[in-house]
């Protein structure tokens, strides 16, 4: 028997005319190699909270749909053989509400565990030209500030939001992000909604295929003072987890505080 993949990034050797079609979650993707052309083509199913499905697969072509699949050609003088597929993050902010919001007692902590659909980059050659970046799911835009003014563009989405790691199931086309909080404050912590800062997290494979970022401590003290720290290296949880891709943005370049969240304060 075949066994499943459980990886689905890396270096793919391509001869001419050859192509290979991905099926990762909801993202369907197809690759072909011309002699002087790399066309890509990608679609988006919707049922992200089923689908966990890995494929690769040279010979049987997934459907595409006519409506929503892009279909895009790149040319060269000559193509080279190696195709590279690097897992990234968003190149925005993503908002994820909690589906009940919940309290967090003086002096206690949680671990919550927010994921977020994985970017697709795809490098060509040796000197890794890149031709496009593909979200495995697209999600919607929202405004994040305390005002029209202050604040910034961000992703919405879903409620990926758990406590427990035995709720997340593997899902090939997600990154977990682990987030700790400690309430040090006097009065219950309400927790609604994060701002996840993804363009500043790196991205982590453990040995299953599962996908990580590092830990993110958020300490509540007295005063609505918050202290926000980005972990270095694997998460705790999978210290064994091997780096695959560097974050986008430098973290000098970013105020961590935009990851807040709304306090009880009656």
């Amino acid at each position: 028997m075949k066994k499943k993949p459980t990886k689905w990034w890396g270096t793919f050797h391509f001869e001419e005319r050859q192509q290979l079609y991905w099926e990762l979650g909801p993202l369907l993707l197809g690759i072909k190699r011309l002699s002087h052309e790399w066309h890509v083509a990608n679609d988006t199913q919707k049922n992200d909270l089923e689908n966990s499905s890995l494929k690769i697969a040279s010979e049987t072509s997934p459907t595409f749909t006519k409506e929503t699949s892009r279909h895009n050609r790149y040319f060269f003088h000559k193509t080279e053989p190696s195709l590279h597929l690097i897992p990234t993050l968003a190149d925005r902010s993503q908002v994820s509400r909690a589906e009940t919001p919940f309290y967090l007692p003086v002096d206690e902590h949680v671990t919550i565990y927010v994921s977020s659909p994985v970017w697709v980059r795809i490098e060509v050659g040796d000197k890794r030209l890149m031709l496009d970046e593909i979200p495995s799911l697209r999600l919607s835009d929202t405004w994040y500030g305390p005002n029209t003014r202050e604040g910034e563009l961000c992703y919405s989405s879903p409620t990926f939001c758990r406590t427990s790691l035995a709720e997340l199931p593997f899902r090939p086309h997600r990154v977990i992000s682990p987030i700790i909080i400690q309430n040090h404050s006097k009065q219950p912590l309400l927790i609604e909604q994060l701002s996840l800062p993804l363009p500043f997290l790196s991205i982590y494979a453990d040995m299953n295929g599962n996908l990580w970022t590092e830990e993110i401590l958020v300490k509540n003290e007295p005063h609505h003072k918050n202290t926000i720290r980005q972990g270095k290296g694997a998460p705790s949880i999978v210290p064994s987890a091997a780096l695959v891709n560097h974050a986008r943005l430098h973290l000098k370049a970013h105020n961590f505080m935009t990851l807040f969240y709304s306090l009880l304060t009656d």
